[in-house]
């Protein structure tokens, strides 16, 4: 049976401070809080400090003995072994497992510190602890804007794509936990990503035109200026080949002369799939252009040596492309014919890093500009997702293939006329619009015979009228009858007739009654 008290102590009334019980004049004192001994099947009596609330202390004393007991038999549940021990430490298991699933270094270095920010955001210490709203208020937390370290200087909070990205990274690692047995169900897992994360862009890429992009090449080979050891003949075919394969620069910087088989039929590059951002191996095909230029860049170069070597390919590459769109716009301005054409050319977005709408052409829009070609061809949508080599062709269509109003006007044009289609010619000409008919207005209204038959019965009819009838009456064709109905007798039966409007035969018979 487990064991409810409150420990004794001693202090000394001067100082407060406790001592011995042996010391003269010290005071006798109980502690506020309780205390737990229980015994264990295999007869030890642990104690552990309780609450300073009696009942409450008793009854974890209780759920302690009863798990002794449990655990004995080896009932135990597994995750109650996990639920005192630190998320830091259930974090370092996840990346471990991370790490032996064959993940990049930075995949799980990223991950971990995601999931280590929202933890220590949230403030929380054990898997307990986890709370959806704590997470969501955090989220919230890190898209407000904050003070800078100068004065009166505000930055921006994260954009709503970014606050997924944590919330993505906490919610893999607590359904890890769930997987892994640590946690009977996993506490975020009704959480679905923050909405309209399309409207808080905040580098949005533009894609080149075809103009800009012969600019910019023409311009970054005849360049003398080297940057990190890449000549502008190496940023030429850099530049070139990114476009011509829509390769990232992390596979464009692994790149061997052995990668490229130009001597086949079908010239294609090979990516291995250590490389490769999704893990597969990919086999791309190379137009006739590309492999021309390749041909003769890569000849004499080491088969196994990297085409492209250097630190170009981390955050640098977006200034290294960002300085030679700046030096081909400054070339293409110069050869301006007057003033005035130079003033105007200044005002447009031809080869500019950042246009008027916000837009980057950074080195990733040269996959962009790969891309939107493709989709722009003719492709179907299997083949351009399989061609940027994407798990979901609503990114390939969506995100990375650009729709300019050259595209929309070319598309509007290629419509058929709506005015002069054989289709609405012969529909004019039935209905008797076209101003080749007697009535230009429109098609007769009243009864009209529906079967050959029924002509017969209807100059019958006509031949028995008489010459005041005729006078009294309009054409046939105006589909209004007569007056007297005796001379002109309706059918028993509407069987064969078809009936158009009903109006013309009211306003001959008169108003109704």
């Amino acid at each position: 049976m487990a064991e409810v008290y409150r420990p004794v102590f001693y202090v000394d009334p001067t100082t407060g401070k406790r001592v011995k019980a042996s010391l003269p004049g010290a005071v006798r004192k109980k502690s506020p809080t309780w205390w737990i001994r229980y015994y264990m099947p295999d007869g030890r009596r642990p104690k552990v400090k309780g609450y300073r609330d009696r009942k409450a202390t008793e009854a974890y004393a209780a759920e302690l003995e009863r798990k002794a007991i449990r655990a004995d038999a080896g009932l135990i549940d597994p995750t109650d072994e996990h639920a005192d021990t630190p998320l830091g430490q259930h974090l370092s298991a996840y990346v471990a497992y991370l790490t032996a699933k064959g993940n990049t270094p930075k995949h799980f270095s990223v991950t971990q510190t995601r999931v280590q920010a929202c933890l220590d955001g949230c403030k929380f210490v054990r898997i307990s602890d986890v709370q959806t709203s704590a997470v969501l208020s955090f989220l919230a937390d890190l898209r407000h804007p904050k003070e800078g370290d100068a004065p009166n200087e505000t930055k921006k909070g994260k954009s709503i794509a970014t606050a997924n990205y944590y919330l993505t990274a906490i919610k893999g690692f607590t359904r890890w936990l769930w997987k892994d047995r640590r946690v009977v169900s996993d506490p975020l897992a009704g959480v679905a990503k923050l909405a309209n994360a399309e409207t808080d862009v905040r580098h949005a890429r533009r894609e080149l035109t075809s103009g800009e992009f012969a600019v910019l090449l023409e311009s970054t080979r005849r360049s003398q200026r080297a940057f990190r050891y890449l000549s502008g003949l190496d940023r030429f075919a850099l530049y070139l080949t990114a476009a011509g394969t829509g390769l990232r620069t992390a596979e464009l910087a692994k790149l061997t002369p052995a990668n490229f088989d130009l001597t086949a039929t079908s010239a294609v590059v090979r990516l291995q799939s250590a490389y490769t951002k999704n893990r597969k191996e990919a086999e791309l095909p190379l137009s006739a252009e590309l492999v021309n230029v390749l041909r003769d860049y890569i000849a004499g170069k080491p088969s196994d040596a990297q085409i492209w070597s250097g630190t170009w390919s981390n955050a640098a590459s977006a200034k290294m492309i960002r300085m030679d769109l700046a030096e081909a716009r400054k070339k293409w301005l110069a050869n301006s014919q007057n003033a005035r054409i130079r003033s105007e050319s200044e005002q447009t977005d031809f080869l500019a890093y950042r246009d008027s709408a916000g837009n980057v052409a950074d080195f990733h829009s040269l996959r962009h500009l790969y891309i939107s070609r493709i989709v722009r061809s003719g492709a179907s949508p299997k083949v351009a997702q399989e061609l940027a080599r994407h798990c979901d062709v609503r990114l390939t269509l969506g995100r990375y293939a650009h729709v300019g109003l050259h595209d929309l006007t070319a598309t509007v044009d290629a419509l058929p006329d709506l005015m002069s289609s054989s289709e609405v010619l012969g529909a004019l000409a039935a209905t008797g619009t076209d101003g080749n008919g007697q009535n230009s207005l429109g098609p007769s209204l009243g009864l009209q015979p529906a079967k050959s038959r029924d002509f017969v019965r209807q100059s019958e009819t006509i031949g028995t009228e008489s010459p005041e009838s005729e006078t009294a009456t309009k054409s046939e064709d105006s589909g209004v009858f007569p007056q007297d109905s005796e001379e002109r007798p309706l059918p028993d039966s509407n069987r064969g007739w078809r009936i158009c409007n009903p109006l013309p035969y009211r306003l001959a018979k008169g108003p109704t009654q």
